[in-house]
């Protein structure tokens, strides 16, 4: 059995993909291509798609939010619309990890009310992603739910007239189901093969990240392999 949210998680270090340069082959020369949205506008470099190449960070982080976008997790109705983001159960290696942190910083900027937590390795792993919500995050020590009780001091600290909430939890913690006693409680579950089953009970949607992360990365391999065929094609 899969334990979730239990504290003494790896340091930092654990969630980086480790590889010895040795060992990678020679990158092919690719056209410059579009890269992910930013600030300046779309930029940057694309390798030729191959069939285990990741999409860029910012790309896939962009695809998942307008997938979002388009189904959004807040759903319709009123109600104070609260965020609160579980780092510690967020963590996934430095592509899924930047797409993730891109979902947080799009839904704290929807929300009402935001809370961010996580123990100090994954506070400073996720801050250069976090853009205006760095200093927002609530640092724990190493512990048992420490970052789930701060995630849960915010949705207290909003007043009772403010119900129905309708709150988002990135988390697979049980800790947050008594939270649809307040409104509307989504899931955006890091992986909902570990999500607690009394949360999964509780919850009105549950969108599985890790599924759709996969799914959109599938998205965006196939679309440059079209892109690279229509080019080759093309040069003929």
């Amino acid at each position: 059995m899969r334990r979730v949210g239990l504290g003494g998680a790896p340091g930092e270090w654990a969630d980086y993909e480790w590889v010895r340069l040795a060992d990678l082959p020679e990158a092919p020369r690719g056209r410059p291509a579009p890269g992910g949205p930013g600030p300046g506008g779309r930029g940057g470099a694309r390798r030729s798609a191959t069939p285990d190449a990741a999409p860029a960070p910012d790309a896939l982080g962009a695809a998942v939010l307008a997938w979002l976008d388009r189904d959004p997790l807040w759903g319709e109705g009123p109600g104070t619309r609260v965020l609160l983001a579980d780092l510690d159960n967020l963590r996934a290696g430095p592509v899924r990890w930047r797409a993730r942190m891109a979902v947080v910083v799009g839904l704290a900027r929807q929300a009402d009310v935001v809370g961010i937590s996580g123990q100090h390795g994954a506070a400073q792993r996720a801050a250069p992603h976090l853009a205006e919500w760095a200093g927002a995050v609530r640092a724990v020590d190493d512990g048992s739910d420490l970052a789930d009780h701060e995630l849960l001091d915010v949705a207290a600290s909003v007043p009772a007239d403010a119900d129905p909430l309708r709150v988002v939890v990135m988390s697979n913690d049980n800790i947050f189901a008594d939270l649809a006693d307040r409104g509307r409680l989504v899931v955006a579950s890091p992986g909902a093969d570990a999500l607690s089953e009394r949360l999964d009970g509780a919850a009105a949607d549950v969108v599985d990240l890790a599924a759709l992360e996969g799914a959109m990365a599938a998205e965006l391999a196939a679309a440059l392999e079209a892109d690279d065929a229509e080019a080759a094609a093309g040069v003929r």
